[in-house]
Order: C-alpha cells, then sequence, then structure tokens
C-alpha cells in the first residue's frame, strides 16, 4: 500500500507485507508489526492517544518529505510501544510514552544531529542501540535532551565512530558484560560518549575483566581520553564517568595545590570518575595522547589538594599512553582525577665525613620517583668500594669492613625515572674524616 499520509485509527496488523507511506500516524488503535512485515515512512511515525505499536517486524523512518517533524519517531499520550522488532530512524527519537524494548534494535542512521529526547523527561530503555551515519562535527552527535538513557541487562550499545552526547543526563550499560560497549577505535575517528556535569556514562560490572569507558568530548578541541576499569572481584560494581574537555583549575580544583610529590598537573582536561555500586578496589588505566597531550607520569585524585595516585606509565600504541594505577579505591576517592608529572629528582653530595660525629656521616642520594636504580663507586685504583641498586641504601665508607682512605672516589648511578625517562649520572665523591 503507497500512500503520501496513513492516518490509522482502528486494529491492524501486517502479515508479511510491506507498507509505504511519507507519514504514518497511529491515532488511538492497536498496530501490529508481525515477524517479516516492514513499515517504511519516508516523513515519520506518530504513535499517539493511547495507541499501542506491537513491532516484531521492521520499522524504518527517513526524511524524505517536507512534513514536520521529518524523519522522527514520535510516540506520546500515554502509548505503548512494545516487541522485539528492529526500528531504523533518520531523525529524532522523541519518547513521551513508554517503550519496551524486548530484545529490539534501535539504530540512530542519521547524517545529521539527532536527538533522543522526551518533552516530559521520560527515560528510554534500549535493548541494543547501535549508532551510524557519516556526518562530521556537530552532525556526527547522537544527543540526549531532557531525559536519561539506559542500555537492558541483555543489551548491547555500539557507538562505532559517533559521539554520544548526554549533555547534563546520562548514559547507564546495565549489561555487565565487559563486551556490552562497543566503539570505533580508529585514530581520530574514535566513537566516544561526551558529557557536562553532572552527566556520566555509567557501567555495571561483575567481573575482573577490563571495562571500557570510551570518553571524550568534541566541545572545543575534540579529544577521546578513555578510561579501563578492571574490578578485583566478580562482585556487583557500578561506576560513572565523565571527560571535562578544559583545565581542572575552572572547576576550583587548584592545580598548583599540591602534596608535594606533583611537578605539574595536565591543564588540557581531567575525569570525573566515581563508584556508584560496589566496594572492590579495581586497577584504573587513563589514557591520554602521546601526540596531543605531552607526556605525563602519575594521575592524582584530588581531597584538598591534588595527592597522587599511584601510577605507571606505559605506551600501548604509537598515538596513545595509559597511566595505571593497580588496586585502587575509587570508592573511598570519588570524582576529580588529573593526569600529572611527578616531581622527578636525583641529588647527589660531593662530600661526606663517616667520622661518627652524627653529621653528614652517610653517602646517601636524595631522590623523588625513581622506579629503577643502580650506583658504582670506585677508588682511584678503579676497585669497586661499594655498589648497589637499592636508591635507599647508604655508604658508610667502608670497604671490606674497614674504613676507605680519605681521597677523591668517582661514581657512576643509572636508572629511570618514574616518567620511564633513563637518566645516567657520574662524578667525583670526596670523603673526609
Amino acid at each position: 500500500m503507497m500512500f503520501s499520509r496513513l492516518i490509522l485509527i482502528f486494529a491492524v496488523s501486517f502479515f508479511y507485507q510491506t507498507i509505504c507511506s511519507q507519514i504514518v500516524v497511529v491515532d488511538n488503535c492497536l498496530f501490529s508489526c508481525t515477524a517479516g512485515s516492514v513499515v517504511f515512512s519516508n516523513g515519520g511515525i506518530e504513535i499517539r492517544n493511547n495507541s499501542q505499536l506491537n513491532n516484531e517486524g521492521s520499522i524504518t523512518v527517513t526524511k524524505n518529505s517536507t512534513f514536520p517533524q521529518n524523519g522522527n519517531f514520535t510516540f506520546n499520550s500515554n502509548s505503548v510501544i512494545s516487541g522485539n522488532g528492529n526500528y531504523k530512524i533518520e531523525q529524532d527519537w522523541v519518547n513521551d510514552a513508554q517503550f519496551n524494548c524486548g530484545t529490539s534494535t534501535v539504530e540512530l542512521f542519521g547524517n545529521t544531529q539527532q536527538l533522543i529526547k522526551s518533552n516530559s523527561n521520560v527515560s528510554t530503555t534500549f535493548n541494543n542501540l547501535n549508532l551510524t551515519g557519516f556526518g562530521s562535527i556537530n552532525d556526527r552527535k547522537k544527543t540526549l535532551v531532557s531525559c536519561d538513557v539506559f542500555i537492558s541487562n541483555n543489551g548491547i550499545l555500539n557507538i562505532n565512530d559517533r559521539e554520544l552526547e548526554t549533555q547534563a543526563n546520562s548514559v547507564t550499560v546495565n549489561n555487565n558484560s565487559f563486551n556490552a560497549v562497543n566503539n570505533s577505535i580508529i585514530f581520530g575517528q574514535e566513537g566516544f560518549v561526551s558529557s557536562i556535569q553532572p552527566g556520566t556514562f555509567n557501567r555495571k560490572t561483575n567481573s575482573t575483566s577490563s571495562y571500557l569507558f570510551p570518553v571524550g568530548s568534541s566541545d572545543g578541541i575534540l579529544r577521546y581520553r578513555p578510561v579501563v576499569i578492571a574490578p578485583s572481584s566478580a562482585n556487583n560494581n557500578e561506576f560513572g564517568l565523565r571527560m571535562n574537555n578544559y583545565d581542572a583549575n575552572l572547576d576550583g580544583y587548584n592545580r598548583t595545590i599540591t602534596d608535594g610529590t606533583i611537578n605539574a598537573a595536565n591543564s588540557l582536561f581531567f575525569h570525573s570518575i566515581v563508584q556508584n555500586l560496589g566496594t572492590d578496589n579495581v586497577d584504573l588505566s587513563i589514557f591520554y595522547s602521546s601526540i596531543d597531550d605531552g607526556t605525563w607520569s602519575a594521575s592524582a585524585n584530588w581531597d584538598n589538594s591534588w595527592n597522587t595516585v599511584q601510577g605507571s606509565n606505559s605506551l600501548i600504541s604509537p598515538n596513545y599512553s595509559e597511566i595505571i594505577a593497580n588496586s585502587w579505591n575509587i570508592k573511598n576517592f570519588p570524582d576529580p582525577y588529573i593526569i600529572v608529572n611527578l616531581e622527578e629528582q636525583l641529588e647527589i653530595p660531593n662530600i661526606f665525613t663517616p667520622n661518627e660525629d652524627g653529621d653528614n656521616d652517610v653517602f646517601l642520594i636524595d631522590s623523588k620517583n625513581i622506579s629503577a636504580f643502580n650506583i658504582t663507586i670506585v677508588n682511584r685504583w678503579g676497585q669497586v668500594v661499594f655498589e648497589s641498586n637499592d636508591i635507599n641504601t647508604s655508604w658508610d665508607g667502608t670497604w671490606n669492613n674497614n674504613m676507605c682512605t680519605e681521597g677523591t672516589y668517582f661514581y657512576v648511578i643509572t636508572g629511570n625515572y618514574i616518567s620511564n625517562q633513563e637518566f645516567k649520572k657520574q662524578g667525583f665523591l670526596q670523603l673526609e674524616y
């Protein structure tokens, strides 16, 4: 059947048939699409006035007409949408009623910015939500307006190379499988979830797998800066993430106030990370661009000052590095996290006096944030009188249990800072009594 405008005001079912129209309006009736049936609208579909749509087939809405709300799929006025069928929507998804997702798949395939919205603050729970299209910049976005979105316990969120913009709303993936979220990882074309305060991207977990939180932002400079969380047990947990694409100073987290171990804090972005459910410690990885962001060595959490989180820097690709914190307790240390460079220091004295007067009796190096270390000290004849791999070990001036003679000694020190930068120091040391 082909109509420019199809209005249904009585109970109707389609069995293995195709219906095409520029716009479909279901008004105060039951509309059933059985398995195998196809409904294709070139302008939009509106389900209204206590209507019921049961979709076990396929519904496609394109924006190839001049009707108002062109390409929208809208349901309101106490209507109910149910079934396990598929939906392909080119423009907006407008839910002001009730959507029972079943095992359905909703694909938002538009090449212009698409909205998932509600005029009455109704949240939508999708089973599978698939984001596709070829639009760029703002037209890459699938944007939440006045509603939250949930993915069902068995559903999948396929972000692909799109931006799921929650604004101040939230997206929650209730499926606790680690592979319930998928996105493109092609550099510069990554798909991600963006949010502004207080919006978050939430995931539930129930294993020790690595759960990806593909967060980023196109507000200003486009940044994809994901986080990976691996819980310590198979208990039920839920974590919420947001990447804040601006200087932490703007939110009152002064980057110059630190615990004393931090040399510099990243001014480009920071993450909000909270644990909504559960108490498990996690292995926490924060990713940054090795190309655009510089080099960073650790992460820090705000508690009236920036305090260093246990961390190590790992290059995972030519494009991205990760800062890793093992067995970290997000529950006790919530919200803002920033990547930092720690103060790396190696101060070597040039004289010591092992005369047991309590002053400068040992040769001890003052260091900060050293991850690997070796020191060798030789006398003027080239004999090794002291050697150690422990940065905290001091030399008391003895060799083979005998006090060394006064004079000049030569040292060689090699190792790595926690940022993985190698160092080699060598010079002369004076031993005096």
